[in-house]
């Protein structure tokens, strides 16, 4: 797609975009375009008279240095209207294009500054997250569960495979494999990450694989390619996905501190890793940041070694551990309101039984009474097995 404004590119940038970043998204080709295109504009000059500039000039060093300064007022002048991050990459274009069509340029020592953090944006705990992960849906649940568990950039985790993430489900719950591993390359930096589900992420999303489904074949559609479509069978995009943590962090009630967007997450599981332990070599294996091949040597066995201790952080990201304010998890209350109401049936039939029976002998009469009449289940014979001694076991199995 060509902009009416890009007056300075033509078919050389078409053919070193392509050559270049033949896997970048549409949206990042243009971003790419455009910067070039606006840097042209400062030198005044298209993108055939830069290459054609560079060969006609016998010096190529002080090529390299001379547009190098100039590239260097461009930024200078981005930064009077733009962050320092914005400016940066405005001018990593042209640097890119310069590089792979004529030279690297000569860019003096800290004229442009290093990255700066992202200011004034919230950072998630634990408790937080595991808040939202409780008032969350089916999909909410799968995907804060499997964002925190993979750390995947959103463009990234957008454009999640279904069918290679289901395979991975399926294989971890046949097995019961609680953190299964597996291979994973980032889009626009195609460093290889190694991923883990964990086991909250795995039946979370297996849940979610089976509503999608059932869903979808109620409006006679098949599977999706991607794990999280939209309405039109694309992957959700970017802005969609800010905007269910966005969402997430309302129906909480979290107090924030600062922006919220679904990178966070990354950062979320960067700092768990860093908490549990895991060297430097670790978490940029496990987050997919790159690491020079002069270093390869400690890459070795990475990969067992990460499958081997990624249990470890578990206990920093785990969700399903929402408590009240009396520091009681949710799970243990539903599972005491369960055991209260299986003792108040559990009474109420011993209570049935034992009013008319005196005997052994009367008890299994008139358990079976109660059996005729269809007010005493299967279910509940089992039931008072389990809480009866041995020697009543035998009396209940007469009943059957």
């Amino acid at each position: 797609m060509k902009s009416e404004k890009w007056s300075k590119i033509g078919e050389i940038t078409e053919k070193w975009v392509q050559r270049t970043y033949p896997n970048y998204k549409s949206q990042d080709v243009w971003k790419t375009k455009d910067r070039l295109n606006a840097c042209l504009e400062y030198l005044n000059m298209t993108d055939s008279e830069f290459v054609e500039t560079y060969k006609r000039t016998q010096d190529k060093t002080e090529w390299a240095r001379n547009t190098g300064n100039k590239v260097i007022e461009y930024y200078n002048q981005l930064l009077k209207k733009y962050a320092v991050n914005t400016a940066r990459s405005y001018v990593s274009s042209v640097r890119a294009f310069a590089r792979d069509t004529c030279q690297p340029l000569i860019i003096q020592h800290k004229r442009i500054a290093k990255p700066e953090r992202a200011r004034n944006e919230h950072e998630f705990n634990r408790e937080e997250l595991a808040k939202m992960y409780h008032v969350g849906d089916v999909r909410d649940k799968a995907i804060l569960s499997c964002a925190v568990s993979l750390g995947f950039s959103v463009e990234d985790f957008a454009e999640l495979d279904r069918a290679q993430i289901e395979s991975l489900v399926n294989k971890a719950s046949a097995e019961k494999i609680d953190f299964i591993g597996f291979d994973a390359q980032r889009g626009k930096t195609k460093v290889e990450s190694r991923s883990h589900l964990t086991p909250e992420a795995r039946d979370s999303l297996a849940q979610w694989f089976e509503y999608i489904d059932k869903k979808r074949e109620s409006e006679g559609k098949g599977k999706s390619r991607y794990v999280f479509p939209n309405g039109n069978d694309e992957h959700l995009s970017d802005h969609a996905l800010n905007d269910v943590i966005k969402k997430l962090v309302e129906k909480a009630n979290i107090t924030t501190t600062g922006k919220i967007r679904f990178h966070l997450l990354r950062k979320f599981l960067m700092n768990a890793l860093h908490d549990s332990g895991f060297d430097d070599w670790a978490i940029k294996r496990a987050m997919g940041k790159e690491i020079p091949t002069s270093d390869s040597t400690y890459l070795q066995g990475l990969n067992r070694k990460l499958d081997e201790d990624f249990a470890k952080v578990y206990d920093h990201i785990k969700l399903s551990t929402y408590t009240n304010k009396n520091g009681v998890r949710l799970e243990e209350l539903e599972q005491k309101f369960k055991d209260q109401e299986e003792q108040i049936r559990l009474l109420s039939i011993q209570n049935a039984i034992f009013i008319n029976a005196i005997s052994a002998k009367d008890f299994v009469e008139s358990a079976r009474k109660l059996r005729k009449e269809g007010k005493l289940s299967l279910e509940d014979i089992e039931l008072m097995k389990k809480s009866t001694k041995a020697q009543g076991r035998e009396t209940l199995e007469e009943i059957t």
